[in-house]
């Protein structure tokens, strides 16, 4: 069975969704178009933590349901519960890749698959 990957991207050169796991490698093609993606070390780097971020927040999901983020616009108060945001939000990073501008979305539903290649990676 495939691991499902959690990270995607629109390619540069034909916008179809290239799907990744940041574990699995660090150089990519594209399977529409065949371009060959190649990330830096830095990239890399960027990459692990956005990934750690959206786990942490994935991890904390039964205490952030009991919080809401307030917002205020002039004179009115709104609390919007976090557990919505988490449903209606998507988490993207925005990295730059030599002059075009690439959108990083993380994907919930596959984050369980890519777990064991992550702890088999630090082993």
């Amino acid at each position: 069975m495939q691991k499902a990957p959690h990270l995607v991207f629109s390619c540069l050169k034909c916008r179809e969704p290239v799907s990744f796991c940041i574990w699995d490698e660090s150089s990519l093609c594209c399977n529409s178009c065949q371009k060959n993606y190649r990330f830096s070390p830095e990239i890399i780097r960027k990459l692990k933590k956005f990934e750690a971020l959206c786990r942490q927040i994935h991890a904390s999901e039964e205490i952030l349901g009991d919080t809401a983020v307030a917002i205020d616009v002039g004179s009115k108060h709104v609390r919007v519960p976090f557990r919505l945001l988490l449903t209606r939000l998507g988490s993207v990073l925005t990295l730059e890749m030599g002059e075009q501008k690439l959108e990083i979305t993380f994907r919930t539903e596959p984050l369980a698959d890519c777990v064991l290649k992550r702890e088999n990676y630090y082993a």
